[in-house]
């Protein structure tokens, strides 16, 4: 009995709401480091503000703007989860390796493919209307 007492206690701290509004301020915090710190995001963040311009400018459908904010949603994750990827090997390994340069460079090269698949969407979304 007391055994159940305890994993209920540890259930009810864990769903604390103080550490749910705690993990939202760390959340917060991470974003602006990547709005402070990285430049590729802020242009993200610029691609993002346009496309959403262009979207209440055009009128776009629900569907259309569902679309929209899933790939401009994914490319700053894939911008900011390359962040993590970058930071974390330059603090695990100092000196050079090729090993860290290939995973520093998938991750790159996921934010590449993520940005042209945005691209292709924008387009797809607005090509006909601004032409």
């Amino acid at each position: 009995m007391k055994l159940y007492i305890y994993y209920v206690a540890i259930a009810f701290k864990s769903h604390h709401p103080i550490r749910h509004v705690k993990s939202f301020k760390y959340a917060f915090e991470g974003i602006f480091h990547a709005l402070l710190n990285e430049p590729n995001f802020r242009l993200q963040l610029i691609i993002v503000a346009v496309s959403t311009f262009l979207g209440f400018h055009y009128n776009i459908s629900n569907v259309e703007w569902a679309i929209l904010i899933v790939v401009m949603g994914t490319l700053l994750s894939a911008e900011m989860l390359n962040t993590v990827v970058e930071e974390f090997m330059d603090h695990l390994i100092k000196e050079e390796s090729v090993g860290v340069k290939i995973i520093k460079d998938l991750a790159a090269g996921f934010v590449l493919v993520t940005a042209i698949t945005a691209l292709l969407i924008v387009i797809l979304i607005f090509g006909n209307r601004i032409l």
